[in-house]
């Protein structure tokens, strides 16, 4: 039985973004069409996902939550399904294999990387972090304007798992 659910929050880390849409219903629609890629021993599976903005001290940039949540046997595979789902959109393209970090007071291992997104503004360097557990799966992307780009080696993982697992906190809710 499942003990927890993922939710939209109006503001993550502690109102460092704000929510502009919660895309939770179509992407339940796309899931029920085209299967939840959550593995074949999962059960009573909804979507979740997010678009963030910026507040005062990330004003051009923001972060996507995407996720679903049910009853998984196997929490890596829809974990690693969320996260071949990015590598396969548009412009995507990962320089550098994923790694696996647990972040101090974490109970679950994320698969961190860092994407590039190519679009007609240029690159954007996009790190994101996922997890799975035995009742929710998502990653947050953390986007950025490709004029603040980073180089892809740059990036501290780490702090970006700390982020992930803090937002992690705030999303992962028990069922009552």
């Amino acid at each position: 039985m499942a003990t927890h659910r993922l939710t939209v929050p109006q503001t993550l880390l502690d109102g460092e973004y704000e929510l502009i849409k919660d895309g939770s219903s179509e992407a339940n629609t796309d899931m029920e069409k085209s299967g939840h890629g959550a593995g074949p021993d999962a059960r009573n599976i909804k979507a979740v996902v997010g678009s963030y903005n910026g507040t005062s001290s990330t004003r051009q940039s923001g972060a996507v939550l995407t996720g679903m949540y049910g009853q998984f046997r196997n929490p890596e595979q829809p974990r690693d399904s969320l996260l071949d789902g990015m590598r396969k959109g548009d412009g995507m393209s990962e320089p550098k294999p994923a790694r696996m970090l647990t972040p101090p007071g974490s109970d679950v291992e994320f698969r961190c990387t860092v994407m590039l997104s190519k679009d007609t503004d240029g690159t954007s360097t996009v790190p994101v972090c996922a997890w799975g557990d035995d009742n929710t799966a998502a990653y947050v992307a953390f986007l950025t304007p490709a004029s603040d780009a980073q180089d892809p080696d740059s990036v501290d993982l780490e702090d970006i798992a700390q982020k992930t697992l803090k937002i992690r906190e705030e999303v992962r809710q028990p069922i009552d």
